[in-house]
């Protein structure tokens, strides 16, 4: 479960960054949810098979790694730094946007 995990932060950290930018809810699900089918759809389109290994929607698959004998790490190491290169990069622009917002009220 918690290889399965890995992409799921980075898909929440799409929509914190979302959030975070637009200041309205609703826009941030809307938007990840369009991320979302936006990359899968990416990930079925034929000329872009190079593609396909680094979509945020490919790392759903890397627990199957446990199925095999012996576990085959490669997809589990490939999913989380893939992954990371999603979550750091709209984390640290959500933490910038919400520093430079008056959160105070004053």
């Amino acid at each position: 479960m918690l290889v399965y995990l890995i992409p799921i932060f980075a898909v929440a950290s799409i929509g914190l960054l979302l959030s975070t930018v637009t200041r309205n809810s609703a826009a941030a699900v809307v938007g990840t949810l369009m991320v979302s089918l936006l990359l899968q759809l990416v990930g079925i389109l034929p000329g872009l098979g190079g593609v396909r290994p680094y979509l945020l929607s490919t790392q759903f698959d890397a627990w199957q790694g446990f199925l095999r004998t012996p576990v085959d790490w490669a997809p589990i190491v490939r999913a989380a730094w893939v992954c990371s290169l999603y979550a750091v990069p709209s984390v640290v622009a959500a933490a910038l946007v919400f520093l430079r917002r008056d959160v105070a009220g004053g």
